[in-house]
């Protein structure tokens, strides 16, 4: 016999529930192994504690109103799913993480738009050379002239307004 039916069959020892086989076979097991004595002290001590304490009393359609209270609960468990099988507070959370991932998302989307509208401005700079678009050398140097007003933000400096 192992632990588990050890102590499965503990009260059926104290209280002799046991047929005589049983019974055999659970008095060898527990001389062989006394530690478990202590089990079944107790198990003993605790069904002693059990049997003193006084009866309740209840009345007798106890049973039915327990039924009827509990069938109750569940009722108005199954109703308050909340919203999308969420609780209010959980889908509370849920619309919030979605929220602030939407703005986040727009905020990086926009930020990589600008950015990206200065990449492709600067590759335009770079594939246009001053000489493919001016047709003579005074506007080259007047374009080079206006490349030196211009501030470190971009922003662009004219004399001749």
């Amino acid at each position: 016999m192992d632990y588990n039916k050890f102590e499965d069959r503990i009260s059926r020892w104290i209280e002799n529930d046991m047929d005589v086989k049983e019974r055999k076979e659970f008095e060898k097991f527990l001389s062989d192994h006394p530690e478990y004595q202590l089990k079944v002290e107790e198990v003993r001590n605790t069904i002693s504690i059990m049997n003193e304490t006084p009866v309740l009393k209840v009345s007798s359609d106890f049973d039915a109103n327990l039924n009827q209270r509990l069938e109750a609960l569940s009722l108005n468990k199954n109703t308050r799913k909340g919203v999308f099988g969420f609780s209010n507070q959980n889908f509370a959370y849920l619309t919030l993480a979605l929220g602030a991932i939407f703005v986040l998302t727009l905020f990086l989307v926009q930020s990589n738009s600008t950015y990206m509208f200065a990449d492709q401005e600067l590759d335009n700079k770079e594939i246009l050379s001053p000489s493919d678009s001016l047709e003579s050398k005074e506007e080259m140097d007047d374009m080079k002239d206006i490349d030196l007003l211009n501030n470190i933000d971009g922003s662009f400096v004219n004399d001749q307004q």
